[in-house]
């Protein structure tokens, strides 16, 4: 792993803002399974099959709303998948020169399952190491990218447990890292050293919340031809 694109992905999304992220992305998990849990049509066999679609949608609306709050320093917004004629849409998240979108994994340092936008994105991060034919530092080379790429990577438990949360930037081409950041473990020993206990979800959410959520996941459900592949691959 690189050390330069370490720092510019820490540059960009510091650890300051870390335990919010989490605790976000623990409401968001809270947020989806008590609504999923609480609304009739939900509660059949196929509501369940929309488990993950639900979490997707309500960790990318609350990590949207914390940058919109201001809670998180970074600017969000939903971009249509040039690949699914206008049926799936991902959530942009972009700090300085960084831009990272959400995506689920199966396990910590797993890679998400293959699409072409993120074969797209990620060829931006393919430096061009030489100048008027000279070999320059990779920091060098680096300060000239325009656009860096990477993913917020998670995964949750049946029970909306968060089993891992973290940052990391691909290489162009394989799947190989190029930085990769653990987010969970981090905040969990910053908790554990702090003797506070991990700062999870309320047992009931905020109700504005739910209601702005139950409102979102209305918009997104009236959707024709939902796009299954993102769905399941990011769920």
């Amino acid at each position: 792993m690189s050390r330069e694109y370490r720092n510019l992905l820490l540059q960009a999304f510091p650890e300051t803002t870390w335990p919010t992220l989490t605790r976000g992305i623990r409401e968001a998990m809270k947020i989806a399974d008590d609504i999923r849990l609480s609304t009739p049509f939900l509660t059949t066999l196929v509501g369940r099959d929309l488990r993950g679609h639900l979490r997707r949608a309500a960790l990318m609306w609350r990590i949207q709303m914390l940058c919109k709050s201001k809670e998180i320093p970074f600017e969000a917004s939903e971009i249509t998948n040039p690949y699914t004629n206008g049926t799936s849409h991902l959530l942009s998240v972009r700090s300085n020169n960084v831009e990272l979108h959400i995506v689920r994994t199966e396990e910590p340092e797993a890679f998400p399952v293959d699409a072409q936008i993120r074969q797209d994105s990620r060829a931006s991060n393919d430096a061009d190491l030489f100048r008027d034919g000279k070999l320059v530092p990779l920091n060098v080379a680096l300060s000239g990218v325009p656009r860096l790429y990477g993913w917020f990577m998670w995964g949750a438990a049946a029970r909306g447990d968060l089993t891992h949360f973290s940052l990391g930037m691909p290489e162009h081409r394989d799947d190989k890292w190029l930085t990769y950041v653990d987010v969970l473990t981090r905040v969990a020993a910053i908790e554990a050293a702090s003797g506070v206990a991990a700062e999870a979800a309320p047992s009931k959410p905020n109700p504005a919340l739910m209601l702005k959520f139950r409102e979102e996941i209305a918009r997104s459900l009236g959707q024709d031809n939902l796009d299954q592949d993102i769905a399941s691959n990011d769920g």
